[in-house]
């Protein structure tokens, strides 16, 4: 268990490789990405970013720096889709939920007004961050994740094996080839059947990961919420697609598309895909 999820690793090697070390490795890289990047940890360094970059400048580490750091960029290229600041805005709906209501309007515009990664002002040389408004916050839970991946892989790779296999909870990372031979084969699941396999796709040295409303939702007078919020609307993002399925050379990238794209919808799929030519996104489309 890590990042809040089940974390499996697969290594194909020879006898003589060296199996122990790469899976400890590999592990205590994924380890130390979340210990870094907790929210509900309060000694994490993103709980201190969060409690002490209201008042001045915080430094960081280079991997949550990179973390934020890159998912900014995401953020311009979503259009605001894919926002790391909508921290207050989650709070507020899991504190509704718990209570099985929904937030008030005068509760969301006031999140609203302390979400936007716009807000954030970054210090690439001195790897700092600052909150413009008070009562700002991050979370990374949609970004964390597959940056962790990726810091998994490429302890792998450094112990020279060159077919493997990363799924931590969905965000998949696939190295070289399966048994050297064959294409890695990942499923999508059909978000209206969660027990059956919509599509299965081939890769090979590549990132996977998948978003969707299907697996984490709230019902509350016969409609339904999603997980994930729009931050332009401080809502739930609307249905467009059942799932957002991405294909890209880093889960990072992966994972932040697609919870671009599901937020953002067909316009941010467009508007990606003309930036980032080399990533697939595939969706399936919403059906309930």
């Amino acid at each position: 268990m890590a990042m809040g999820t089940f974390v499996g690793i697969s290594l194909t090697g020879f006898v003589w490789d060296d199996f122990d070390m790469a899976f400890k490795n590999a592990f205590e890289a994924i380890d130390k990405v979340e210990r870094k990047a907790d929210l509900y940890d309060s000694e994490s360094e993103l709980s201190r970013l969060n409690r002490h970059s209201q008042r001045a400048p915080f430094s960081l580490s280079e991997e949550l720096f990179s973390i934020i750091y890159n998912s900014n960029i995401i953020y311009s290229e979503s259009n605001g889709a894919f926002d790391i600041t909508v921290a207050p805005l989650a709070a507020l709906w899991k504190s509704s939920i718990k209570k099985k209501t929904i937030p008030k309007n005068s509760d969301i515009k006031q999140a609203r007004a302390v979400t936007g990664s716009d807000k954030l002002i970054l210090d690439h040389e001195r790897r700092t961050v600052f909150f413009k408004k008070k009562g700002m916050s991050i979370d990374l839970g949609a970004a964390a994740k597959g940056y962790a991946v990726d810091k998994a892989a490429h302890e792998i790779k450094r112990a020279n094996f060159r077919s493997a296999v990363i799924n931590a909870g969905g965000d998949i990372f696939c190295i070289g080839k399966r048994r050297f031979v064959f294409p890695w084969r990942v499923g999508i699941r059909d978000p209206s059947n969660k027990d059956a396999i919509y599509k299965v796709i081939s890769i090979s040295d590549r990132a996977v990961a998948t978003s969707g409303g299907y697996e984490q939702f709230f019902l509350y007078n016969g409609k339904h919420y999603n997980h994930l919020i729009d931050p332009k609307t401080g809502y739930p993002a609307a249905d467009a697609f059942g799932s957002v399925t991405v294909i890209a050379d880093s889960c990072f990238m992966a994972d932040a598309i697609a919870t671009a794209v599901f937020v953002g919808g067909e316009e941010v799929k467009i508007k990606i895909e003309r930036l980032h030519p080399d990533v697939k996104i595939a969706t399936i489309p919403y059906s309930r």
